[in-house]
């Protein structure tokens, strides 16, 4: 590693792939994640061995006219170990994709909407939205009914799906907080518009059937899901650009809601899938790599499998935009019941964490854990087009989370950082002494499936320590501090702070 200056650090590794590390000094890196990145990037090597005995004839065709390259690799402040490849990874490909670049969290990411309540209205009413939030997300009532044609849609349009086949169950639950013309206005505020066209349905034919009723329920749509997601009430403490954010529609004060989920089972079986057959297709004469990641071609006769991949990553991402959706409705429809209003609430952005697309030269961009910061566009028509479109960053759910707007930088791939990333494991996160844990959640509202108050939970010793393993390890001090990650970002060049949020209260999984 050798620091090029305040924010840059050059990877430097024995195949030749350049690989950029931004983190200012204080940014710990841990000693693991640096190991796991050596050995995705000595996919490379494995990359040349393909071509070399395909050309000399020990295997059969792979590549087709000519072989892939790990172009290069960026990688975020929020850097740490991950399943497959560390989080805050950014790889361009040339000639293929690797399904375990993205994983099986296949459009996982963060929609951040902005509302008309105050913060004053708001904090009197915590202890019953808090239990009124329990209910809908994890008791039974998040009542969203869908027909088969609106899962269908869903999946091979997205944002754009649901939004024409929405009448089969407007007024209905959680759907009467759906305005279609709101919906149709705050597209433009969705990564791809919230679509990435797809042509089958992979594997989610039984899903999209459903029950066959056109009021059918699933266990899927509107669920947080585990591990780091969550869905928070938020209050914006501090306005850093004021016309940037005017332009995203925050204020100080206002209330905002932030989820950060995906596509929940859909993309764990896309992933895990594709990942097997990319393990099949690697040539049986060669011997399996150590670093154990296998590629898709996307020329030469392997190039349907590719195709498949993309089509049902598409679907998974669909999923995953419409379940991010749902889930802000689903706070809005709880603050509207409680607050005896309707509550407005509006998009600011809805973006990807852990995504490939093709690029317009024909390369793959993989994002796994890593965020776009699209810079500004004056020539479009885009509501960002003068700003940047806005990036948003989440701290733990003890500490502040900010937006702020991209600016396009081509050095980082036009990409930042997904939130603080972890400064310790899961597994040592539940080691820590019970004063630091007590401490550390003090201060925190925080929803879960389980009411630990509740008469039922509070004899059963073996469900409140599952429910106290679950918080230690998404504990504030398990997180990297959010304001060196931020700076990182905001000196590179990647992308300029607009406002600050602070969490009040937290659903978790």
């Amino acid at each position: 590693m050798r620091r090029l200056d305040g924010t840059r650090v050059q990877i430097d590794n024995p195949h030749g792939v350049p690989v950029l590390l931004f983190a200012k000094p204080e940014i710990s890196i841990e000693r693991d994640a640096i190991e796991q990145l050596l050995g995705f990037v000595s996919l490379e090597a494995t990359l040349r061995a393909i071509e070399t005995a395909e050309r000399a004839g020990r295997i059969g065709p792979f590549w087709g006219d000519r072989g892939g390259r790990l172009s290069s690799v960026v990688v975020t402040p929020d850097f740490h170990r991950g399943g497959g490849i560390p989080i805050g990874t950014v790889a361009k490909t040339e000639g293929f994709l690797i399904p375990q670049a993205v994983g099986n969290d296949i459009c996982c990411g963060v929609r951040l909407l902005t509302t008309d309540l105050r913060r004053d209205e708001l904090l009197p009413h915590l202890t019953e939205v808090e239990g009124r939030l329990r209910a809908v997300f994890f008791e039974g009532q998040r009542e969203i009914p869908m027909s088969p044609r609106q899962r269908a849609a869903l999946l091979r349009e997205g944002l754009w799906g649901l939004h024409e086949t929405s009448d089969d169950n407007a007024g209905t639950g959680t759907w009467a907080y759906y305005d279609r013309m709101e919906q149709e206005r705050d597209l433009s505020r969705v990564h791809f518009q919230g679509v990435l066209p797809a042509h089958g349905l992979f594997a989610f034919d039984d899903f999209v059937r459903g029950s066959g009723a056109s009021d059918g329920r699933d266990a899927q749509i509107g669920s947080v899901g585990g591990g780091n997601h969550f869905v928070e009430l938020q209050l914006v403490d501090e306005i850093l650009d004021g016309q940037a954010a005017h332009t995203f529609g925050l204020d100080r004060d206002g209330v905002a809601i932030m989820v950060h989920s995906g596509s929940v089972g859909l993309g764990h079986a896309v992933g895990g899938h594709f990942r097997d057959k990319a393990h099949a297709l690697y040539p049986k004469e060669l011997q399996q790599p150590a670093h154990g990641f296998h590629v898709l071609p996307t020329t030469g006769p392997h190039a349907p499998v590719a195709a498949a991949y993309l089509d049902a990553m598409h679907n998974a991402a669909n999923f995953a935009f419409g379940n991010r959706l749902f889930l802000g409705l689903m706070v809005v429809r709880v603050l509207s019941e409680l607050l005896g209003r309707r509550v407005a609430a509006r998009l600011v952005y809805d973006a990807p964490h852990n995504l490939i697309w093709e690029q317009a030269d024909g390369t793959f961009v993989h994002r796994k854990g890593a965020c776009p910061a699209l810079g500004p566009e004056p020539s479009s028509q885009s509501p960002f087009r003068y700003t940047g479109h806005p990036v948003i960053i989440p701290g733990s759910m003890g500490a502040h989370s900010y937006v702020l707007a991209g600016a396009g930088s081509d050095e980082a791939l036009q990409s930042a950082c997904h939130g603080a990333g972890r400064v310790l494991s899961r597994g040592d996160s539940r080691k820590v002494d019970e004063e630091t844990y007590a401490a550390s959640l003090q201060r925190l509202r925080v929803v879960t499936p389980i009411d630990p108050r509740s008469y039922e939970v509070r004899s059963r010793r073996d469900i409140l320590a599952k429910y106290h393993d679950r918080l230690m390890e998404e504990a504030p001090y398990a997180y990297k501090a959010i304001a060196p990650v931020v700076e990182t970002v905001e000196e590179a060049g990647i992308a300029s702070r607009v406002a600050r949020l602070w969490p009040v209260l937290t659903v978790k999984g």
